[in-house]
């Protein structure tokens, strides 16, 4: 069996470092990408988002109704 020459193991490390850093990289970009679709996703289902939709969406309802009174005199 063959010893590899220090020059042949430091180009396989240098394409291993290479691919790792490569593989690194898209994979902290596809669970970037994942992350921000979920925020996405749940904005304005959860939390203040939500409530604040509901309310606003109550007040205009309630203001319709209001005004359709006023307008037709009941």
């Amino acid at each position: 069996m063959a010893v590899p020459s220090t020059e042949d193991r430091n180009k396989r490390l240098d394409q291993l470092s290479t691919a790792v850093t490569a593989w690194a990289t898209e994979r902290r970009k596809q669970l970037n990408d994942q992350a921000s679709f979920g925020k996405r996703l749940l904005k304005g289902r959860t939390g203040a988002e939500r409530l604040n939709n509901v309310t606003v969406q109550k007040a205009s309802d309630l203001l319709v109704d209001e005004l359709d009174q006023f307008l037709t005199g009941e």
